[in-house]
């Protein structure tokens, strides 16, 4: 019996996430203390230039960056803690201790989060749902701070070939000081001594 990802909808044999987005969503996770954290030198509207005011009774500061404060104050750690509250009460748990600052909130479901992540892709059916919000939730907040994770130089196409003789071809990155490369798909891995190998490889392009 085949299933597809609740994701990208790629066919894969069980559960409801596949390899790849199972690992992006784990990436997302870890990264997300930090995103949070970035987004508090953003707080003041872009166009606001240090000690400046508006005309207007009291003269009043300029207002905070709304975008900001939602993701920086409920947005990114309710989003979290819902999904972790889900999460548990699926697996029959309690629910999910809420303590500490929002910063503090936010990088325990983070974290509780990823510690579920092997069930969450083999045993919950919004697997797909929770990946995609994590997903848009880090790109809302990566385009108000003006960066994105190092997804590394692209090295070609995954070269590992299953029982059934069928070529995985997924896409193979690679980031510095990595000596080793697993794809993030199959999870076949190269040495670094196979890395010029698997360069040569990859099949040409057309003209």
């Amino acid at each position: 019996m085949s299933a597809s990802c609740g994701l990208c909808d790629r066919d894969i044999e069980d559960g409801y996430l596949c390899p790849g987005d199972t690992l992006g969503l784990a990436e997302r996770l870890e990264r997300m203390p930090k995103v949070y954290a970035a987004l508090a030198g953003f707080l003041a509207p872009a166009s606001a230039a240090p000690g400046e005011r508006v005309s207007g009774s009291g003269g009043s500061r300029l207002p905070v960056n709304e975008a900001v404060l939602d993701l920086r104050y409920g947005g990114i750690a309710l989003v979290l803690e819902s999904w972790l509250s889900d999460v548990q009460d699926a697996r029959g748990w309690g629910q999910p201790a809420v303590q500490g600052g929002v910063e503090e909130r936010v990088r325990r479901a983070a974290r509780s989060l990823g510690a579920n992540l092997e069930w969450v892709a083999s045993c919950y059916p919004a697997a797909g749902d929770l990946a995609r919000e994590v997903r848009e939730m880090e790109g809302a907040a990566l385009s108000i701070v003006g960066a994105a994770p190092d997804r590394g130089r692209r090295i070609g196409q995954c070269v590992a070939v299953d029982l059934s003789g069928v070529v995985c071809g997924s896409t193979i990155r690679h980031l510095p000081g990595e000596t080793v490369l697993v794809c993030a798909w199959c999870g076949y891995t190269y040495e670094e001594r196979e890395f010029l190998t698997l360069a040569r490889l990859q099949p040409e392009e057309s003209p």
